[in-house]
């Protein structure tokens, strides 16, 4: 999806939230320029260690930068700004939210887009549980990621605990834990807050494969643009 993006607008990406690099170096195999930042020095640890393993040409096309999302100028501009992995959810005041807008539609070239993705609980309420992920880094690295959540239906807020257990051919390399808070969105919400920091719409889904987004969709994945009919800088 963040590839077809990238090839479709300059060949030119910023990734927030970069997290192990494994998005932007598969940007970087197929020939796009990308940047990812990361507030995390753990996080921009590991991304450098995968992207260790890869060949020259692949390293070249990836540059990394410790900044924080709300507040960061990296003195370029992208076809494509991405926030992958339900990044921008852990944005949990108004106030940061605008902030990192501002900050992406100044880093947007002309004509550039900025797409992310959402949880998406129509119906949220009370609830706490455990859950498990597991995911290849690449061929010899995996993480599993074990997490406990808590929601606060009345402020649309879950707290998210996320121990994390990095595994190379069965040897695990690295432990660490985050803990934080999220905020739910609704679709009306965060068309009003886009609009209100000058984007508009290009595309709405309920899922990368570009499925049409509706009630029952587990996530949002929207694409945006600055708008034609506002400036705020």
């Amino acid at each position: 999806f963040y590839l077809e993006l990238a090839h479709r607008h300059g060949e030119k990406a910023l990734e927030l939230g970069v997290g192990t690099a494994r998005l932007a170096i598969q940007l970087a195999r197929a020939g796009v320029e990308t940047w990812g930042i990361d507030n995390a020095p753990h996080m921009l640890r590991a991304a450098e260690r995968s992207l260790a393993r890869e060949p020259p040409e692949v390293r070249r096309r990836v540059h990394l930068e410790q900044a924080d999302v709300r507040d960061f100028d990296l003195n370029e501009r992208f076809g494509l700004v991405y926030f992958p992995s339900y990044s921008f959810d852990h944005l949990i005041t108004g106030d940061d939210q605008a902030s990192a807008l501002r900050c992406i539609r100044r880093h947007l070239a002309p004509g550039g887009v900025y797409a992310f993705d959402l949880a998406h609980i129509p119906k949220l309420k009370e609830d706490s549980g455990w859950f498990v992920q597991r995911k290849p880094l690449n061929r010899e690295r995996t993480v599993v990621r074990l997490g406990f959540h808590r929601t606060r239906p009345e402020k649309r807020l879950m707290s998210v605990d996320l121990w994390y257990e990095v595994y190379e051919d069965g040897r695990m390399l690295e432990r660490y834990h985050e803990g934080g808070e999220v905020y739910i969105h609704t679709p009306d919400g965060i068309r009003r807050l886009l609009e209100e920091n000058g984007f508009e719409i290009e595309a709405w889904y309920g899922g990368h494969d570009r499925q049409p987004f509706n009630n029952t969709s587990g996530m949002m994945v929207i694409v945006a643009r600055r708008s034609r009919n506002r400036e705020i800088d």
